[in-house]
C-alpha cells in the first residue's frame, strides 16, 4: 500500500479504507468506558454532596469500581500502549509510565463532593 503525503505534513495519513473502518467502528471501548468512569462518579458525588440516597451511591459505587476494575485490565490492550525497553513497564498516551486507576471510595467521593 502506497500512502500519500499530507499537507501540512504530520507524521501520519489515514487511507481511505482506515477512515470508513474508523468512522464505522465508532469510538474505541476504552474511551466509552472512561466517559462511563467520569459519569457515574459525578453522579456518586452529586448523592453524596445531597446526603440522602446512600444506598444507592453505594450501588454505583460497586458498579464504578468494576468499570475501573475492568478498565485497568483492558485499557493497556485496547489503546496499545508501548512498553518502556529500559524498564520493561508500559508506557501511556502522554509517555509517562502508565499506572492503574486506584479503586474509589465513598469517602474518597465525599471529599470531593465537600471540595
Amino acid at each position: 500500500m502506497t500512502r500519500e503525503t499530507a499537507a501540512p505534513d504530520r507524521n501520519f495519513t489515514l487511507s481511505t479504507e482506515e477512515r470508513v473502518r474508523a468512522l464505522v467502528a465508532g469510538l474505541p471501548a476504552f474511551v466509552r468506558r472512561l466517559r462511563t468512569i467520569e459519569d457515574l462518579e459525578a453522579a456518586i458525588v452529586r448523592l453524596v454532596a445531597s446526603g440522602q440516597h446512600e444506598r444507592q451511591a453505594k450501588w454505583l459505587l460497586d458498579r464504578l469500581n468494576d468499570l475501573v476494575s475492568r478498565h485497568n485490565r483492558y485499557y493497556p490492550i485496547e489503546a496499545e500502549l508501548p512498553i518502556d525497553p529500559r524498564t520493561g513497564e508500559l508506557l501511556d498516551r502522554d509517555g509517562k509510565h502508565w499506572k492503574p486507576m486506584p479503586a474509589r471510595s465513598l469517602e474518597n467521593l465525599r471529599s470531593t463532593a465537600r471540595a
